[in-house]
């Protein structure tokens, strides 16, 4: 039986519950009080008020999907004990080789300044600096974006996207990660399920700004993204790279050049969003995916 550790409102947990049926066991961590849950040295089992089932006796496979990106609004002892759970619980299922897709704490062992330095011996990649407590005295291009390298929320639960900034009128005291701004007319990105890649691209000519996260519908009535043909020696890069950074799962970000020959990457996403590339099942992501969690 699978495990799926997720969060109630999460469409893409959805799709996979309704695939797996029975075979699946979804505990939701923002609904943690809703589950029956017994952990000890020598089993495990956990309830749902459906009376449904798993334990360490019936669960084949884990996949964290998004889990701790939903708050729980406890106390914080009480929210940093459950979480605690849900992490001993995986980790069992990890150590014993049931884990699908990449572990909730990849980018802290592998961050995205170290992803780019082994992504520079496969693609271009735009000249990157991380300053804290100092001014940046070090020319990164004309233009220049600054990100987010967590990815995290605010306490008001807003998100910092790309954002054209002018260095010099940064605060030199805040933790900023810059980039030289890529000029490009696509944004591509490949999702890497197992042995099979799958790259679809977006036209940034509609954008009010430059991250097109900001303006993603993710419906399934419409197509955002198109299909990208992958050629032969991008699809060897990608491999090649995914086998150094250890990984058989999650989502590369690209901008294709202006003259349309290079990807340029810009990040890795261990547990990035994928079923928006596909919302119609045209190109058989979805069952990819089932594939692989099975």
């Amino acid at each position: 039986m699978l495990l799926l550790l997720t969060g109630s409102d999460n469409r893409t947990s959805d799709r996979i519950v309704n695939h797996f049926g029975l075979d699946v066991f979804r505990l939701n961590f923002d609904l943690w009080s809703d589950y029956s849950i017994t952990f000890s040295p020598n089993s495990w089992e956990i309830k749902n008020p459906a009376g449904h089932s798993i334990s360490s006796k019936t669960v084949s496979r884990v996949f964290y999907w998004k889990a701790f990106s939903y708050p729980i609004n406890e106390d914080k002892l009480v929210a940093a004990e459950i979480n605690y759970i849900f992490r001993e619980i995986y980790s069992w299922c990890v150590s014993r080789g049931m884990q699908r897709g990449n572990p909730f704490y990849f980018h802290q062992v592998c961050g995205k300044i170290n992803i780019l330095s082994k992504a520079k011996s496969h693609f271009q990649t735009p000249n990157t600096i991380v300053t804290s407590g100092t001014s940046m005295d070090e020319r990164i291009g004309d233009l220049v974006v600054a990100k987010s390298l967590s990815s995290e929320v605010t306490e008001d639960y807003k998100a910092m996207m790309t954002t054209l900034v002018d260095p010099e009128c940064l605060d030199p005291g805040y933790p900023w990660f810059l980039q030289e701004k890529v000029e490009s007319n696509w944004d591509v990105t490949v999702f890497i399920c197992g042995e099979k890649l799958f790259a679809f691209q977006r036209d940034r000519s509609s954008l009010k700004g430059i991250d097109w996260r900001a303006e993603q519908q993710c419906g399934r009535d419409g197509k955002e993204w198109i299909f990208f043909e992958l050629d032969e020696l991008n699809t060897e890069k990608v491999f090649n790279l995914s086998e150094e950074l250890d990984v058989d799962w999650g989502r590369y970000d690209f901008m294709l050049s202006l003259d349309e020959r290079e990807l340029v990457f810009l990040e890795f996403n261990a547990n990035g969003q994928w079923g928006f590339l596909d919302p119609l099942d045209e190109y058989g992501v979805f069952d990819q995916a089932v594939k692989y969690l099975s």
